[in-house]
């Protein structure tokens, strides 16, 4: 028996026929847009899981699946895991749902998963299929599941991964970035299907370039907003982008008043269990601010949220950031980097360093095992399938908590397929995605401006020695390196959630990246308290 119990219905809403549901948005190879109802469609007619798959595989948007098909269920997330879906085993039969806390209570799985705790704590998200709790599974990132009587069959159906690079001069690569890009926000600007945009408009490249894309096909619905300090650069560079532009601009400033004992606010207890859904750390930094422009009624309750994710990454922000930048290298070599690159919030003891490690080796070869694969796009595959997945997009929760569609402009099939196979020397410092869009957007829009936000080569340099040196420096000397008038106003709002802690007795181990370390060790605790019974 298998049972499919789908309850999240906030943002974008579960559709079914019959025993077909889907959820999300997608884009065919022929350009046309399912969303809604129209996305039941789309999969409906699937006969086998082999025809499940083709489905899938070129389905280019944000979606979650799940299809009964006589005695089977076929079950797939898109490639950044913008829906998470959740599995269990209870006395012979296989229930799926959308909240891991119904299957958890359900099957009284009550026990915490030891070693995905102490990943967590130090990555801010659980890798793989395991989730915090014993027996309660997460659908993976570009995975393919098919659900028989007795067990269960998983595919990735993407990889990052690249045996190859394409050889085009960089003036041929450059014109076909252009025109992949113009095509990517097309379709973009197709499914807003007339109504608002809301932009979180950032100091950045990213943000800045769904703004002017949208100014650059005449969009008119478009809201932009900047939250954090009144002193912060961003907030002077968003303003002139959004002023330059022609658009509307909210800045949300975050003040000691916003924050006040939120922790014991009713939206934020709720919040913070569907933004972590026992996988990933919930975020903090835009919840104050979606909020706000929700309770003022500054934007229209159908608004669509565009935030920049992830850009940067396909751009080739990490390679030099992270020092990937080897067609081959060990596998040893690889798990290192990653281990100490992405396990930074609070580091595990030697014992469970060497299992995280193998955990990583095992994942390194699960996910997809090619021979010949570049060294670096390993690596990114990695990155993009378990950090990005369920850490950074994960953010999207917001929006959906609120009541709110989005769109992710970069992560369109055709563009991201463009940026994987594009060259190292393009993708080393982000070298043609700044170069392309900074001489033919936003200099067309005079929105270059002298002080800019992104690091130059040698301040990456310098960023990643003053990381090493946090590694191995005291926990003492390593809260001397916490900016307490940072931008986003994050030491204030983490200092809420230490002194909840200091009030229950728990004293927070704070960590030279104390921040995202002050939330994962609020939320285990909360975990702890009122879930597991160890």
């Amino acid at each position: 028996m298998k049972r499919v119990f789908l309850q999240n219905n906030s943002g974008f809403k579960w559709h079914s026929t019959g025993d077909c549901y889907v959820k999300g948005y997608i884009t065919d190879p022929k350009g046309k847009l399912y969303i809604g109802k129209d996305l039941v469609d789309y999969f409906k007619e699937i006969d086998s899981f082999v025809d499940f798959e083709e489905r899938v595989k070129y389905a280019s948007g944000a979606f979650s699946v799940v299809i009964k098909k006589e005695e089977e269920l076929f079950v797939s997330v898109d490639t950044i895991r913008s829906f998470p879906l959740f599995y269990v085993r209870v006395k012979g039969s296989w229930m799926i749902s959308d909240n891991p806390y119904y299957l958890a209570g359900f099957g009284q799985f009550k026990d915490a998963n030891s070693i995905a705790f102490t990943e967590f704590l130090a990555a801010g998200y659980v890798t793989g299929d395991e989730t915090l709790i014993e027996g309660v599974r997460q659908v993976q990132a570009g995975e393919n599941i098919r659900f028989k009587t007795d067990d269960l069959v998983s595919k990735f159906y993407f990889s990052y991964r690249v045996a190859r690079v394409a050889d085009e001069e960089y003036a041929e690569l450059r014109k076909v970035a252009g025109e992949v890009i113009e095509n990517a926000f097309g379709r973009f600007v197709k499914s807003l299907d007339g109504r608002t945009v809301v932009v979180p408009l950032s100091g950045g490249f990213d943000s800045r370039l769904i703004a002017t894309m949208l100014k650059h096909y005449n969009y008119k619905k478009v809201i932009c907003f900047t939250y954090g300090r009144n002193s912060s650069t961003e907030v002077t560079i968003s303003k002139a982008v959004a002023e330059k532009l022609g658009f509307q601009w909210h800045f949300i400033e975050y003040t000691e008043e916003l924050i006040k004992d939120f922790v014991n606010d009713d939206t934020f207890k709720n919040y913070y269990l569907a933004g972590s859904n026992l996988t990933s750390m919930f975020y903090l930094q835009e919840y104050f601010a979606v909020k706000y422009l929700k309770e003022k009624k500054l934007i229209p309750a159908d608004s669509i949220f565009a935030p920049g994710h992830s850009g940067d990454f396909l751009a080739g922000s990490q390679l030099n950031k992270h020092g990937n930048l080897s067609n081959q290298e060990s596998d040893s070599k690889l798990v290192d980097r990653i281990f100490n690159i992405k396990y930074c919030y609070v580091r595990p003891n030697k014992g469970n360093a060497i299992i995280l490690k193998e955990r990583i080796a095992r994942s390194l070869q699960e996910k997809f095992s090619r021979e010949g694969d570049y060294a670096y796009s390993i690596q990114e595959d990695w990155d993009f399938k378990e950090k990005l997945a369920k850490f950074n997009f994960n953010s999207n929760s917001i929006y959906t908590f609120f009541g709110y569609e989005f769109r992710i402009p970069f992560w369109d099939q055709e563009l991201v397929s463009f940026f994987k196979y594009l060259p190292l020397s393009a993708k080393l410092n982000k070298y043609l995605y700044d170069e392309l869009i900074r001489a033919e957007y936003f200099e067309s829009y005079d929105i270059n401006f002298v002080r800019e936000l992104q690091p130059k080569e040698n301040e990456i340099r310098k960023l990643k020695v003053k990381t090493k040196l946090k590694r191995v420096l005291p926990e003492n000397i390593k809260a001397l390196f916490l900016d307490k008038k940072e931008n986003l106003f994050y030491y204030e709002i983490t200092r809420i959630l230490r002194d909840d802690l200091l009030k229950r007795g728990i004293k927070s181990r704070v960590h030279s990246n104390s921040y995202n370390s002050l939330i994962i060790q609020w939320y285990l605790e909360e975990l702890k308290e009122k879930y597991l019974n160890n």
